[in-house]
């Protein structure tokens, strides 16, 4: 089994660890470390002071997925400050994330980054710009040389 097609993240109930895909090697993180918990902590206040997640269970799937892209958004502009994280590290991210949420008893959000991680792909893919295609503009040397 090759270490590319496993899931990134190895979760106990004693100790959880982030394990961090790299081309050459696997970086493990050891996640109960109090800064990787503090900077955790510091994600979920900015995210849960931005946004109020009352009620997320009564929502429609459409206004679900509305918190689910603002949520989202707020946690990669928060994470963005210290690190950059791949795709494949976002998704562990979150993950944890979820984890810490749920040890803390703060289900609502918790519940908001399971559904993130269950529909990843389609939550990542709205926050990614598009790349707009560059048009070049053909003209006929022969053309505005007889213009003149």
């Amino acid at each position: 089994m090759s270490l590319k097609k496993t899931y990134p993240i190895f979760i106990s109930r004693t100790f959880i660890t982030l394990f961090i895909l790299n081309d050459k090697e696997i970086m493990k993180v050891n996640v109960n470390h109090p800064s990787f918990i503090s900077f955790l902590d510091n994600v979920s206040n900015n995210i849960l002071s931005n946004i109020s997640i009352d009620n997320y269970f009564s929502l429609s799937h459409e206004k679900k997925m509305e918190v689910l892209y603002m949520v989202f958004k707020l946690m990669k502009k928060s994470i963005s400050i210290r690190a950059t994280l791949t795709d494949l590290e976002m998704r562990s991210f979150v993950s944890v994330l979820w984890k810490k949420n749920e040890e803390l008893e703060n289900y609502e959000f918790a519940a908001i980054l399971n559904d993130i991680a269950n529909n990843f792909d389609a939550v990542n893919d709205s926050i990614k710009p598009i790349k707009r295609q560059i048009r070049t503009i053909k003209t006929d040397k022969n053309k505005d040389e007889l213009n003149y």
